[in-house]
């Protein structure tokens, strides 16, 4: 459509020019015998040029913005992030459109709304679940725990909760969830927080940028995950236990701001656990993996919690107290 635009802008103009005597493609004048010289085809000329620039162009023109508008709206969050090219930015004029809700609404659901905020022709890269997460989680006011399936959970912590963050059951769409709800002030307190928010989505960018990059040039450039004893030394160890996605958390806390060296994922710190026998890994009748401590494993600080998943069902959540942490920091650079 933009295409056939062009084309009928590219006629009007014509038209007028040989309306007045004027060859379009030179610019000179037309020899005075050329019929476009005549009175009465010179008022056609133009009629219909006037007929192109207020009928027919308008018209087409709106029918290109209805589609543009059509595909925004259809356009969904995923196709958001992937087209993304530019980096995240949260002006005061947006936020002041975000309405906070006086009734709870879910942490999903919040970043939902401030999504909307976004221009999807800036190709701004959106927030997901997982920025803002990550900035509630190192404030203390988010820790993962295991829930079912292995399935990380999100839930507030006891200082969360005095900021207004509220663990939720509920049966949707069959399925039983469990997530965390925001009130009026835990919604604040996002929005006071927002830029480190959006300094986690752009840092999104960088490493996809970074990847596309790598697989031009067939290296990634990242040293592999290690660190060194000062920065072990910052490691909040503590006996609560907790899973093992969030002793990768607190690891790849103790890395630099932009720093240079892959960050570690919980699956290579679980594999390390079996690799040294701490950890079994079995399945279910039917066929589901699951993982429990070994004998070793449980003298070495790994435990399970019982906790209740949907429909009534108990199943085991493993946990790592001090112990266990400890055993990770004294072998951190032995796992990848």
């Amino acid at each position: 459509m933009p295409a056939e635009i062009k084309i009928l802008e590219r006629a009007e103009m014509y038209l007028r020019k040989l309306s007045c005597g004027v060859n379009p493609l030179n610019e000179e004048p037309l020899l005075e015998g050329d019929v476009c010289r005549q009175e009465r085809i010179s008022k056609c000329l133009v009629y219909v040029a006037d007929y192109l620039k207020t009928k027919v162009m308008p018209v087409m023109a709106r029918h290109e913005k209805a589609n543009t508008v059509k595909q925004t709206k259809n356009l969904k969050s995923h196709q958001m992030r992937e087209l993304a090219s530019k980096e995240l930015v949260f002006t005061p004029e947006m936020l002041s459109k975000f309405k906070i809700s006086e009734e709870p609404v879910s942490l999903s659901g919040l970043i939902r709304r401030l999504n909307v905020l976004i221009s999807q022709e800036s190709n701004m890269m959106p927030l997901v679940y997982a920025d803002v997460a990550e900035v509630l989680s190192k404030e203390g006011i988010l820790l993962k725990e295991e829930g079912e399936k292995g399935k990380d959970l999100n839930l507030p912590t006891s200082h969360g909760e005095e900021l207004g963050f509220a663990k939720v059951e509920a049966d949707i769409r069959g399925h039983h969830s469990i997530y965390t709800k925001c009130n009026a002030d835990a919604q604040k307190f996002i929005l006071d927080n927002i830029d480190k928010c959006v300094a986690q989505a752009n840092e999104r960018l960088a490493r996809r940028k970074e990847q596309a990059e790598a697989g031009e040039t067939g290296h990634s450039g990242k040293e592999k995950f290690h660190v060194t004893e000062e920065q072990i030394k910052n490691y909040p160890t503590d006996e609560t236990p907790v899973p093992v996605s969030e002793i990768a958390r607190r690891l790849n806390e103790l890395l630099p701001q932009n720093s240079n060296v892959e960050k570690i994922y919980f699956k290579t710190i679980r594999d390390w656990f079996v690799s040294q026998n701490y950890l079994e890994e079995k399945k279910t009748a039917l066929g589901k993996i699951f993982f429990e401590p070994t004998e070793a494993g449980s003298q070495n600080g790994i435990v399970t919690e019982s906790r209740v998943g949907k429909n009534g069902e108990n199943y085991d959540a493993v946990l790592y107290n001090g112990v266990a942490q400890k055993l990770v920091l004294d072998h951190v650079n032995e796992l990848t």
